[in-house]
């Protein structure tokens, strides 16, 4: 370590920089882990991705740019069920992670035996990938936008629940005990004390989770959700052009929502 004397006579040391030890424990992890990749660079075919883009991004052999163009005005349905079921599934999800969040929360609920349950049952749901969950969903309402909903809601669950306790037990908690040692229950004393501490965060958290189920509903459509992504799972195979065309409205809704997030993000802080 180094050491600084200033005018007035004090001594300061420089601290020691330890992003050399953080760069050589990457660099060991990368040829450790390197060991377990078979890599080969024969198998990456570059070419071939100027031919996929370019079937993605023009008119099929037989078809114009009317025909390109007149396609992405027919996405507007499945466009208006990927939003709904978005919006639906992550409100819905949201309001459900609140009173698991707060039990789980260590600092309202000191008790293991009410916030440890809680915790697993976070930690399971949030283990299944959301593909699984439509797949399940699709079993007990069929195909279409409901299983996706239902989705979307229990994945929506699993992140907002376990970032929403995480911000709970951070928060100054002088006024939830004033509250409860004047008689008030740990709920009352959460709803005025701990709450609006919370209720901006939560709200950001809540549109950024909608940004991510805007995104993975198209992946959705795979297994029976609906949406924009059954479009791409019709046509993925043999209509390139189409695919193409659902990406680039995708491509627009997404930069929209983005926008829409950043906005109210930054009202919020």
């Amino acid at each position: 370590m180094e050491k600084f004397t200033l005018t007035n006579g004090k001594t300061i040391i420089k601290p020691f920089n330890k992003i050399w030890i953080i760069l050589g424990i990457l660099i060991v992890l990368l040829l450790f882990f390197s060991t377990f990749i078979q890599f080969n660079p024969r198998y990456i075919v570059l070419n071939e991705l100027t031919v996929l883009l370019k079937k993605m991004f023009t008119p099929k052999a037989g078809r114009t740019w009317g025909d390109y163009f007149g396609f992405i005005l027919t996405l507007k349905d499945p466009l208006i069920s990927t939003l709904e079921m978005s919006f639906a599934g992550t409100i819905l999800g949201s309001l459900l992670a609140v009173p698991v969040a707060v039990f789980a929360a260590k600092n309202i609920f000191k008790n293991k035996y009410v916030y440890m349950p809680m915790r697993f049952f976070m930690n399971l749901v949030r283990t299944i990938p959301a593909m699984i969950l439509a797949l399940v969903a699709t079993f007990f309402v069929g195909i279409g936008v409901l299983s996706g909903i239902m989705a979307i809601t229990f994945f929506t669950f699993g992140i907002m629940s376990k970032m929403l306790y995480e911000v709970i037990e951070t928060v100054d908690m002088s006024s939830f005990e004033a509250l409860e040692s004047t008689g008030a229950n740990k709920l009352q004393a959460f709803r005025y004390a701990v709450f609006p501490q919370v209720f901006h965060v939560f709200l950001s958290y809540l549109i950024y989770i909608f940004e991510i189920n805007v995104r993975s509903s198209a992946i959705l459509g795979y297994v029976g959700a609906g949406g924009i992504g059954t479009v791409i799972k019709d046509n993925i195979l043999y209509n390139y052009d189409r695919v193409g065309a659902t990406v680039i409205v995708m491509l627009f809704l997404i930069l929209g929502v983005q926008y829409f997030s950043n906005y109210v993000r930054g009202r919020l802080q």
